[in-house]
This record gives C-alpha cells, sequence and structure tokens, in this order.
C-alpha cells in the first residue's frame, strides 16, 4: 500500500494562489476571537526562524518581521482535501484520507493498468504536481505504519523491502505509532520502552494488562509491522463507512451470527451511529434491504445489533442460502436533533465520552436526561430514574 502525504498543505494552497508567498515564513491567525490575536498554524520557515503555533502574533511579527499572517480559510482546505481523495480514485477505489494532505491507498491488483507499484506511485507524484500543483511524498510497503514513517521521510517515493518492516521501525519513537495513547504511553515509559525496537519483543498479553486485548495486538502489530488495515472504498464520505461480510460456506438465514458481527463493528467506533443499511444477497443473487429508524438508533449498541438481527430474520423468508451481507453505516450522534444547537461545537467533544459510556454500560441507554424524547422521558421517569441523568444536565438545560 501507498502512503501519501502534502506537507503543510494549506500553506501550499495559499502560496499557489498569490506566488508572492512562495519560500516566505508565513503563519495563519487564529479564528478565535480574543483581545491578543494568536497563531494557529505556522509552516516550516517560521518555525526555522523561532514562531511557534499559539504565539500571539505581536510578539511572531517583532521576532520575524518578514512573517505573513493570513487569514484562515477552512471550507478552501476542507475542499481541497475531499478533491484529494478525488484525484486518487482515478488510481485506484480503495483508500482512506487521514489528517489533511495524507492519505492511504491500496495499489495490489493495479498493475495491469499502471505498471509496478514503485512507478504508479512515482507517476500519481507527478500527476499530482501538474494537475494541482502540490509537492508531495510517498511510502510504499505492506504495512500501514512503515508506509506512513516512511513518506515522513520527505524522499520522493521511499521503498520499505517486504521482510525489512520490523527493522525499518525499530528506531523510530513509540510516538510514531498513533494507536499508541497517552495513558498507555506514559506506562510504557515507565518500563524503560521509548522506542518501537523495544516494545517488538513485548508479548500481547503482557501489554494486555495495559489496554484492552484487541488494542494490544493491534499496537504490537503496529511495532512489528504486521499491520495490514482494511481500507474502505474512497468514494464513501468521512464519516460513512461499509463493512462487507462473505460467508463462507454460505448459511441460512437463522444460522448468520448477524448480531455479533454488527456488535462488534459498532463497539470499535467511538463515535454513534446515525445511519445504519444492511444489505444482503441470496445465493441467486436478490437482494434484500433494511434501513433502521431513528428510534433504533438512539438505542445502545446491544439493543441496535439484536433489532437490526430481528429484522434481518424476519425479512429473509425465502428460505435460500445467503453469500453476502454488507453494513453502510453513517456516524455521528445518531438522532434526528443534536444535543446542542447546531452553532455550538461542544457535541464533537462530548461525543466519544457518551460512545465510552456505551461501550461500559452496553444494557442502559446513555443519554443526557434532558435529550431525551418528552414521551420517552416520561416513561423513564414514571418507571425508574435514569442511570445517568445529573442534576449537572438538568442545569445545562436550566441554562
Amino acid at each position: 500500500m501507498l502512503s501519501l502525504w502534502v506537507p503543510e498543505l494549506p500553506f501550499q494552497l495559499a502560496s499557489g494562489r498569490d506566488t508572492r508567498l512562495s519560500n516566505r515564513p508565513l503563519a495563519f491567525l487564529s479564528p478565535n476571537g480574543g483581545s491578543t490575536p494568536t497563531l494557529w498554524l505556522v509552516n516550516r520557515l517560521a518555525r526555522s526562524e523561532g514562531i511557534e503555533a499559539g504565539d500571539s502574533m505581536d510578539r511572531a511579527l517583532r521576532a520575524c518581521p518578514g512573517l505573513e499572517v493570513l487569514d484562515p480559510a477552512p471550507q478552501i482546505w476542507w475542499e481541497a482535501h475531499v478533491g484529494f481523495g478525488e484525484f486518487l480514485t482515478r488510481w485506484t477505489p480503495q483508500g482512506t484520507l487521514g489528517r489533511m494532505g495524507e492519505a492511504l491507498i491500496e495499489l495490489r491488483g493495479s498493475e495491469g493498468l499502471f505498471g509496478h507499484p514503485k512507478d504508479a506511485a512515482n507517476t500519481i507524484l507527478r500527476e499530482l504536481s501538474g494537475s494541482m500543483g502540490w509537492s508531495g511524498h510517498g511510502g510504499l510497503s505492506i504495512s500501514g505504519t512503515a508506509s506512513r514513517l516512511a513518506a515522513r521521510m520527505e524522499r520522493g517515493i521511499e521503498t520499505v523491502l517486504e521482510g525489512h518492516e520490523a527493522t525499518y521501525l525499530a528506531p523510530y519513537p513509540l510516538k510514531a505509532i498513533q494507536s499508541i495513547e497517552a495513558g498507555i504511553m506514559f506506562r510504557l515509559n515507565r518500563l524503560g520502552l521509548y522506542q518501537i525496537r523495544d516494545l517488538q519483543s513485548v508479548p500481547v498479553n503482557m501489554l494486555a494488562q495495559f489496554a484492552r486485548e484487541d488494542r494490544a495486538k493491534n499496537i504490537i502489530q503496529c511495532a512489528r509491522g504486521e499491520d495490514r488495515p482494511r481500507l474502505p472504498m474512497l468514494a464513501d464520505k468521512p464519516n460513512e463507512s461499509r463493512h462487507t461480510w462473505r460467508m463462507e460456506p454460505p448459511a441460512m438465514p437463522e444460522n448468520v451470527p448477524l448480531a455479533q458481527w454488527l456488535l462488534d463493528k459498532l463497539w470499535k467506533e467511538k463515535r454513534s451511529p446515525r445511519q445504519l443499511i444492511l444489505n444482503w444477497w441470496d445465493v441467486d443473487g436478490a437482494n434484500h434491504r433494511w434501513k433502521a429508524d431513528s428510534i433504533a438508533l438512539s438505542e445502545p449498541p446491544l439493543l441496535i445489533a439484536r433489532t437490526a438481527e430481528a429484522a434481518f430474520q424476519d425479512s429473509s423468508q425465502r428460505r435460500i442460502l445467503i453469500h453476502r451481507l454488507e453494513a453502510h453505516i453513517g456516524w455521528g450522534l445518531g438522532r434526528v436533533r443534536s444535543l446542542f444547537a447546531a452553532e455550538n461545537k461542544k457535541l464533537e467533544a462530548i461525543e466519544p465520552a457518551l460512545a465510552k459510556l456505551r461501550k461500559r454500560f452496553p444494557n442502559h441507554p446513555v443519554m443526557p436526561g434532558w435529550a431525551v424524547d418528552a414521551r420517552r422521558g416520561d416513561s423513564l421517569c414514571s418507571t425508574s430514574p435514569h442511570p445517568f441523568r445529573s442534576g449537572r444536565n438538568e442545569s445545562v438545560h436550566r441554562s
């Protein structure tokens, strides 16, 4: 797979619109208002002059008189990032967009169209520079972690040979593995583990003392260069995902453990589903479809999975073997109305916390009491207090 990185994409876009900004120290002003204007993003030339993000604009201009401070344009950046994904669909249908200017795509299977993966990667960089005016770098490896770090070397296309992934990753610090959270990193450092080579020989069951077993296994795979991420389709929106299950051998509807399979997909995502569509195909090619309503999506993942399985079995009345199933999930809050007003940005901050509570207490609906529909809220109040309703929530509602 190929990891692509367009460094400092917002500044490349600004330089493309105004050529006089090329090779100059640049910074974007913070969009947050305040009595003291501060810098939001700074490019490499500005950092070499001692300017950092978060510095006041006055201090930055005194330290670097040649600094050009620009107004931020997040909408233009987002449209460019989406355009980056559309550009990559010319080369492969499978991939994912990361942070601004980052992408991971799958080139296996395209040799007949574009030649050897390294030749195809070089062609992609040339086309990226010619059609969009961006300079980028790439890393080519069967490991997702190795390819991402190879792209950061900024050597055009850096190739990590198959079988040498662990050796290549060994000298990097542990923070290079994105799946290691701060709490796990702190404990590993307390044990004297600072580089990836220190983690490569650690057994999974030992790391599982600090993290869930599936998370521990993923971290060890990344450290050893054994991670093989299954990439979604580039045509899917960033907040949507598709999960395909091919049953070998085909099974009767009552023998398909749909609830268990779907629950695994829902629990691995920190966000909650706002849309769920199931498609399945019989062995004779007949297609069936079911879409969850908003009430079902407001339930905890355990109930969503059971509801989906019941609907699946009710709709499969032909008594024919099923060979393929696909779940299309749109991620978000999962309810028609949000917890806050549309202009309030706190929603994104609390959503991961709600998702963690859903995972910890799968048998209880985890929603602030004042966000529940009036009809449902009355029924809950008449039976027993909501398990996660607090006075703090009610005070926020009154305010």
